[in-house]
């Protein structure tokens, strides 16, 4: 019964450290109402309002009635009981000074913390007693001159340091962190701690309440780089080697319906610090064009092909490094098992040339099994054999996409990547950067959405429950600079502008030509032009789920049309075109 708080008593919450002000009270004032579920925070509930919070650093003023006078009569104001569950002594040292200064007449008055006795059996009441008479037997020949012992002994009693040893942190998210995320999860929405975007450093993710996990991929990422010797000892001084920092960059993975899959903890290297010629030559990345990825998947619909999707883990780390550098680790990883400066043997992620380098690592294994480069993407390969058939595969970095006409033929290129890469074979494609594949082999459809995407788009900026639009831009609207009505600076223009971007480029042609109107007008956005983006983003919230599909054995056919100096304040003309593959679109435009 020890550890139990009198209901009701008068407390001091001290606030989140993100949460104060230079000028502002450093804790919340309430009444102390129960515990955490599964925790060993406190409820409380603030004075004035009817919200209950939960916090683990709180002052408590338990007995108020002896607090509020001393032996003589005098007022010694409210003497709190500090709590033990905390385990930043800085902040609880922060919050007494706070009280200190709201205290009468700037007098300080300690906490006052009730202690077990050290002789059993022996109430603290009378043990209290006990120490007071030994007390004033050996210090009454102590005294200054001019005080007797009856006014110290009708004094105050002095704050006693409580003796109770610190209970032991709890780690049962170690069997079930999946759990200890949803029990935390309330509490960090209250605190005003948003769970669901990973955090910007390795310092805000030790203050999550989802740490374990960012934990176990900080562990799980450094693994890796010790099993595949990413570097090697060297001797020297970081001024010598001129090394580049590292830092740890944390991402939640997401499925197309925007469903968490993963929590990623990725160490990368502070490319920007890199010198030209001394550390990179050629910057590049194989990425595929949206359209070759589009033709594919709209001919393995039409011919009932079998489409796996694999994912190559730490792809960069696969190649050499062709260029003598130096990096130093972050403060996050223990000095003791890895050094601070290091010389890279592997590509590390975030340096320059990570991205070529592995694109020729993994063009040169492909040609050696055997694989053809397309003259017109060379991100698409393709293998034959004639007994397993034809097998395409399509890279986008690290992610790859087989397309074969017989199972036999897309199990032998895995086979392949296992004996040369560590990989994960994500099976039947499902989806596929960002878009959500839907595939009914019996009619031969195939469909590709971002709902995930244009969801997340929505809710960023608040349009996630608005009234849709019919379309995106109504006909006749003629969208022009005319220097009235002008946003103020610091406008938000650019950031819807700047996502609805990418959905014309990947599965959403019907809005190709509203996004392309509305760039026009990035420098000097009006409210006019306010008006239309959130058109778009209305007409988005009625037909998040629309996408392109593809359910015939059409071939190749082709629209374009243009119109005449539709653009009035250059007198330019707009051009659009469109080509269809199977009943679908697989590339199309809208520019002036």
């Amino acid at each position: 019964m020890l550890g139990f708080r009198v209901w009701g008593s008068r407390s001091w919450a001290l606030k989140p450290r993100r949460h104060q002000r230079k000028l502002e009270p450093r804790s919340d004032v309430g009444r102390f109402v129960g515990y955490t579920v599964g925790g060993k925070a406190y409820r409380i509930l603030q004075d004035g309002t009817s919200t209950v919070f939960e916090r683990g650093d709180v002052l408590m003023e338990e007995n108020p009635a002896k607090a509020d006078s001393s032996g003589d009569g005098s007022i010694a104001g409210p003497q709190p009981t500090m709590t033990e569950d905390s385990d930043n002594n800085g902040s609880m040292d922060e919050s007494m000074d706070m009280l200190y200064a709201e205290g009468d007449g700037g007098q300080k008055n300690l906490p006052v913390e009730d202690s077990e006795s050290e002789d059993d059996g022996v109430p603290d009441s009378l043990s209290d007693d006990k120490d007071d008479r030994e007390r004033q037997g050996s210090n009454d020949s102590m005294l200054p001159v001019g005080i007797s012992p009856s006014e110290v002994h009708n004094a105050a009693p002095r704050p006693r340091r409580s003796r109770r040893r610190p209970a032991p942190k709890v780690a049962w998210w170690e069997n079930d962190p999946k759990a200890y995320l949803a029990t935390g999860s309330e509490l960090a929405a209250k605190d005003g701690c948003d769970v669901t975007k990973p955090p910007a450093d390795e310092k805000e993710a030790r203050a999550r309440p989802d740490w374990p996990l960012w934990k176990q991929a900080i562990e799980a990422e450094v693994a890796a780089h010790k099993k595949l010797a990413t570097w090697f000892t060297t001797k020297g001084s970081n001024k010598q080697h001129k090394a580049v920092k590292t830092r740890f960059v944390f991402e939640i993975k997401h499925d197309a319906e925007g469903q968490k899959t993963r929590y990623k903890a990725r160490l990368v290297a502070q490319g920007f610090n890199q010198v030209p010629g001394r550390h990179f030559d050629e910057t590049w990345a194989p990425v595929h064009n949206t359209a070759t990825s589009r033709a594919l998947f709209a001919v393995a619909a039409a011919n009932g092909w079998k489409v796996h999707h694999v994912d190559v883990k730490t792809a960069f780390l696969n190649a050499k490094m062709d260029k003598e550098m130096y990096i130093k680790h972050p403060k996050g990883v223990q000095s003791g098992e890895l050094a601070d400066v290091r010389r890279l043997n592997l590509a590390l992620f975030g340096t320059k040339q990570a991205g070529r380098l592995w694109g020729i690592k993994l063009n040169e294994e492909l040609e050696q099994t055997g694989d053809t480069r397309s003259t017109v993407d060379p991100c698409l390969y393709e293998w034959h054999l004639p007994v397993h058939g034809r097998v395409f595969i399509l890279v986008y970095v690290d992610d790859l996409i087989l397309a074969g006409e017989r199972f036999a033929g897309v199990e032998a290129i895995e086979s392949g990547f296992v004996a040369n890469f560590e990989v994960r074979d994500m099976g039947e494609v499902k989806d596929f950067i960002g878009m959500k594949v839907m595939r009914d082999k019996k009619t031969k459809k195939l469909t590709l959405s971002i709902p995930g995407h244009i969801m997340a788009l929505l809710q960023a900026f608040g349009m996630d429950t608005c009234t849709s639009n019919k379309t995106a831009m109504a006909s006749g609207v003629k969208l022009s600079k005319t220097g009235e009505n002008l946003l103020p600076d610091h406008n938000r223009y650019a950031e819807p502008v700047g996502f609805l971007l990418y959905l014309p480029k990947t599965t959403r042609p019907d809005i190709a030509f509203a996004v392309g109107v509305l760039s026009r007008f990035m420098s000097c956005p009006e409210q006019d032009h306010m008006r239309a983006a959130n058109g778009v983003l209305r007409y988005l919230r009625g037909n998040s789920c629309l996408g392109v599909m593809y359910d015939g054995s059409e071939t190749r056919q082709g629209y374009v049309y243009a119109d005449w100096a539709g653009d009035t304040d250059g007198c330019r003309s707009t051009t659009g075109f469109i080509f269809t593959l199977n009943g679908g679109p697989i590339s199309w435009a809208s520019k002036r």
